[in-house]
C-alpha cells in the first residue's frame, strides 16, 4: 500500500466508501488512518512482536485513538511509541490495557482517602447504626440527617476533594469564619468535621493529630429549655389552627402526643392505625433505636389528622408523608421561616389582635389608607409586648413537666401525678428500672398500651381546658385509680 504523508485537512476530507473499510497508510511505519462504511474514522497501528526465537510473530493491530479528537500529530507520537515497545518485545495494547487499570486503582486510591470519601463513609456507618452517640447508644436518624446536611452545605464544598491529610487547620478555621461571619452553624459544623476524622481514626483511615485540635466552640450556647406557660401555650394552639396544615397541624399534634418534632413531621399514613387509635413509629425512626413506639390518638388528635388526610387528597399528595414540605416528595421543610411566621400570629393572639388586625398584618402591596394605619396600630402592639422565646422542643418539656404536676387540690397540694414509668414509656425515653431493666424481656408496647392512652386522654382534656380556657369547667377527670 502506497504511503501518504497525510495532514488534518486531508482526514478530514476521506469519505466513507460503499462497502467494507478504506485505509490509508501513513508516512510514519505503521500508522494506518481507517474509514468505515458508516463514516467513523479511527488511527490503528500495525506492529509485529518477536518471538522467543527471534523470529518475527504474525502481525497485530491496535486501534490508538479517533480523528478529530486525535490530530495526525499526536497520531504520529502514539504510532512510534507503540512501535518502539513492540521492537523490545513489549506488546504495546497489553501495556495500555494494563496503565489503563492501573490509572483507574490510583485515581480510586486517590478518591478513597478524600474528605468527602470518608464522609460518605460516616454517613453511612450512621445510618446503619454502627457509631454511637454521646449515651452510648447508637445515632438517631434525625442527628445522622442533620449531620449529613451540614457536611453537604458546609464541609464539602470547601475541602471534600482534598486528601484527609492534607486538610490543614487553617482550611477548617477558613471554613468556619466564612460560617461565623452568614450566622451559620459554626459550632455544630465543627462537631460534626471532628466526627469525620475521628472516625477515620478508628478506621485506620487517618494518622496523625486532628486539624480541629485546640478549636472549640464559639457561638452562645442555646437557649434552655422551659415548660410554657397557659397564656403562652393558648396563643400558640391559636396560631397554630390559624396556620392550618401542614406545619400547623405538626405544631398541635406536637402539643397533644408530647413525641419529638421529627417524628411528627416525617409521619407517613402507614404509621397511623386508624381502626386500633394509635401511631406505630417505626424504629429506625426512633432516637433511642428501642423498637416501635406506640402514640395513643385522642379524639382531638384524630381530628387534625383527618383534617391532614383531606388536605393530601385536595392537593393530590401521593408521597405517603402527612405533612409533606412544598416539594410534596420530603417531609415538612423551612421550620425558621414557618416558626417565624407563627411567632408572629402569637404575639398576635397575646395582645388579643382581632381577625381583622391579624389580616392587615398580613397584608402586602397597596393598601389602602384605613387597612395601613389598621395594619400600623396592630404592629405597634405587638412591637410593645415582650413574650418569652419559645423553641419548638419546649412543647415537650411542656407536656412532661405538665404531666408530672399532675392535679392539685384547693390547698395547692398535687392529688395526682403521672407515673413517672408511664410518662417515660409515652414519650419514649429509657425506662429507669436500674439493673432490672437488663433482666426485663417483656413487650413493654403491650404493658404501657392502655396507661398511655389513659395519659394521653387525661392531657387532651387538660391542654384542651387550658387552651380553650373553659369558664368554670377546671375540673379535669383523672386517670381510674391513678393518685399520688
Amino acid at each position: 500500500m502506497a504511503k501518504t504523508h497525510l495532514t488534518d485537512a486531508a482526514v478530514e476530507r476521506y469519505r466513507r466508501p460503499q462497502t467494507g473499510r478504506t485505509e490509508a497508510s501513513d508516512s510514519e511505519p505503521g500508522l494506518f488512518l481507517w474509514v468505515t462504511a458508516n463514516g467513523a474514522k479511527s488511527w490503528a497501528v500495525i506492529y509485529r512482536l518477536p518471538s522467543a526465537d527471534g523470529k518475527r510473530t504474525k502481525r497485530r493491530k491496535a486501534v490508538i485513538g479517533r480523528p478529530p479528537t486525535m490530530g495526525v500529530a499526536a497520531a504520529r507520537v502514539k504510532a512510534r511509541e507503540y512501535m518502539e515497545l513492540a521492537t523490545n518485545g513489549v506488546d504495546p495494547e497489553a501495556k495500555a490495557i494494563e496503565d489503563t487499570a492501573a490509572e483507574k486503582i490510583a485515581a480510586y486510591e486517590r478518591q478513597a482517602g478524600t474528605f468527602a470519601a470518608v464522609a460518605a463513609e460516616f454517613v453511612a456507618a450512621m445510618g446503619a447504626g454502627k457509631l454511637v452517640g454521646g449515651r452510648k447508644r447508637p445515632v438517631a436518624p434525625t442527628t445522622a440527617a442533620m449531620r449529613e446536611s451540614l457536611l453537604k452545605r458546609n464541609v464539602l464544598p470547601a475541602f471534600g476533594d482534598k486528601p484527609l491529610a492534607e486538610v490543614t487547620p487553617q482550611m477548617v478555621a477558613h471554613t468556619l469564619a466564612k460560617l461565623e461571619a452568614a450566622n451559620g452553624s459554626v459550632d455544630e459544623t465543627l462537631k460534626v468535621i471532628r466526627g469525620v476524622f475521628k472516625f477515620a481514626l478508628s478506621r485506620g483511615l487517618f494518622h496523625g493529630p486532628l486539624p480541629t485540635g485546640g478549636m472549640t466552640n464559639r457561638q452562645p450556647p442555646k437557649k434552655e429549655a422551659r415548660a410554657i406557660a397557659d397564656a403562652e401555650l393558648r396563643a400558640i394552639w391559636q396560631a397554630a389552627g390559624q396556620q392550618g396544615w401542614p406545619f400547623g397541624s405538626v405544631i398541635s399534634l406536637l402539643m397533644l402526643t408530647g413525641q419529638r418534632k421529627m417524628e411528627i413531621a416525617a409521619l407517613r399514613w402507614e404509621e397511623v392505625d386508624w381502626d386500633r387509635k394509635l401511631l406505630i413509629l417505626r424504629a429506625e425512626r426512633m432516637k433511642n433505636r428501642a423498637g416501635a413506639h406506640e402514640v395513643p390518638l385522642t379524639d382531638n388528635a384524630l381530628e387534625i389528622l383527618r383534617g391532614a388526610q383531606a388536605a393530601c387528597e385536595v392537593t393530590r399528595n401521593k408521597s405517603g408523608l402527612v405533612f409533606p414540605s412544598d416539594t410534596g416528595a420530603t417531609p415538612i421543610s423551612g421550620w425558621n421561616k414557618l416558626k417565624a411566621k407563627l411567632d408572629r400570629t402569637v404575639r398576635g393572639n397575646m395582645v388579643g389582635l382581632s381577625e381583622a388586625e391579624q389580616r392587615a398584618i398580613r397584608a402586602g402591596g397597596a393598601l389602602r389608607a384605613d387597612t395601613r394605619q389598621l395594619k400600623a396600630d396592630a404592629l405597634a402592639k405587638v412591637a410593645g409586648t415582650a413574650i418569652a422565646p419559645w423553641r419548638i422542643h419546649d412543647l415537650r418539656h411542656t407536656f412532661i413537666t405538665r404531666c408530672r404536676e399532675g392535679e392539685e387540690n384547693a390547698e395547692g397540694e398535687v392529688i395526682w401525678s403521672a407515673p413517672l414509668d408511664v410518662l417515660q414509656a409515652t414519650v419514649n425515653h429509657e425506662i429507669t428500672a436500674g439493673v432490672t431493666a437488663t433482666y426485663d424481656h417483656g413487650d413493654l408496647q403491650r404493658r404501657y398500651r392502655l396507661r398511655k392512652r389513659e395519659l394521653m386522654e387525661w392531657w387532651s382534656r387538660k391542654l384542651l381546658t387550658i387552651v380553650e380556657g373553659a369558664a368554670g369547667d377546671n375540673v379535669v377527670q383523672l386517670p381510674v385509680g391513678w393518685r399520688v
